[in-house]
């Protein structure tokens, strides 16, 4: 006798579930790590440039350069408000996903859960009903051991 769970094809297809919200959710932890290096090397730009905006202050510098200057400042700023501002879509679409994978695997695990108890419950029947036809067996070899023992018994006298 062997052991079928009903609902290994549910089980499967909550797995491929749980499979697809894993890599979606490493997918986006990704992309937020990609976000995230790119605010650090805006940051390191804007650190760069106010070091060399400073030096060049202390010199003479003409009003286009220090206008140049000034817009640069500003686009780096701009560029910096823009990563952020993905960094925390980045951040909301990475929770979904994970919320998502925590479901999928919480229905996995459930299945998994399920078929482990119904295997349980298999064995145990199992078991239960191998002792049962031990019981009849060793019954009927003492049946039959005590027949041939009042045979025996009744071909002496």
């Amino acid at each position: 006798m062997k052991f079928v769970f009903n609902l290994q094809k549910l089980m499967d297809l909550r797995e491929k579930f749980m499979e697809m919200a894993k890599e979606e959710l490493a997918k986006k932890i990704q992309e937020r790590i990609k976000v995230e290096k790119m605010i650090e090397e805006i940051k390191i730009k804007i650190d760069d440039f106010e070091s060399d905006f400073n030096t060049q202050l202390q010199n003479s510098i003409t009003t286009s350069k220090f206008q140049q200057l000034i817009q640069y400042r500003e686009f780096l700023d701009s560029e910096r408000k823009k990563l952020i501002k993905i960094y925390s879509i980045k951040l909301k679409e990475e929770q979904l996903a994970r919320e998502d994978y925590i479901e999928a695997k919480k229905e996995k695990d459930i299945l998994d859960k399920l078929k482990e108890r119904k295997h349980e419950d298999f064995m145990y029947e199992l078991k239960t009903s191998e002792l049962q036809e031990m019981d009849e067996i060793a019954q009927k070899i003492y049946a039959r051991n005590s027949k041939l023992d009042s045979d025996k018994n009744n071909a002496k006298k």
